[in-house]
């Protein structure tokens, strides 16, 4: 029984680590992003296939005029620009002895490993300044990829709320 609660525990630490949603972002400290009124698309260097590409478009636009900005045809304040990757992770639960949370803290005889995969999706944004070519603000976001494509699109929805949450970024400077 103790080794059965020590491989729950730990198989649930594994899968909430592989499936939780994770963001991140970086921008240019000199920009004044009260400045950045409207937006335009470029062409994603590596747009996804089919419906996705459209999706995460989609997405994002809700994110930009969320935040204020307006979509134009011409002469943006901003160029924004996605990727996206997919990548597959392996996690196992190793042989030997198994730490047990659960009773007396003594490892408990392990059990063949279990090998978890699954698949992690990446979409990178930037916002780019269209007179210098640099970029002036850039997030992250990975989740885990379902074999469920409801289930993708709800969370593609909440990844990039996710990602624009702290969007525009403050400068504080002391």
């Amino acid at each position: 029984m103790k080794r059965v609660s020590a491989v729950i525990v730990f198989s649930l630490t594994v899968c909430a680590f592989a499936f939780a949603q994770s963001a991140r972002s970086e921008w240019d400290r000199n920009t004044d992003f009260a400045a950045l009124h409207t937006y335009a698309w470029q062409a994603s260097p590596d747009p996804a296939k089919g419906a996705w590409n459209q999706a995460i478009l989609d997405a994002i636009d809700k994110q930009l005029e969320a935040k204020g900005l307006t979509k134009v045809a011409a002469n943006p304040d901003a160029w924004v620009v996605y990727s996206r990757s997919i990548r597959k992770d392996t996690a196992s639960l190793s042989g030997g002895y198994v730490f047990n949370t659960l009773s007396d803290g003594e490892g408990s005889p392990g059990i063949p490993a279990i090998p978890t995969t699954w698949k992690e999706g990446t979409l990178v944004v930037e916002l780019n300044d269209p007179k210098t070519k640099h970029v002036v603000w850039r997030g992250s976001v990975s989740n885990t990829i379902s074999d469920n494509d409801n289930k993708n699109l709800k969370n593609l929805d909440k990844a990039v709320a996710k990602l624009f949450k702290k969007y525009p970024p403050r400068n504080d400077k002391h």
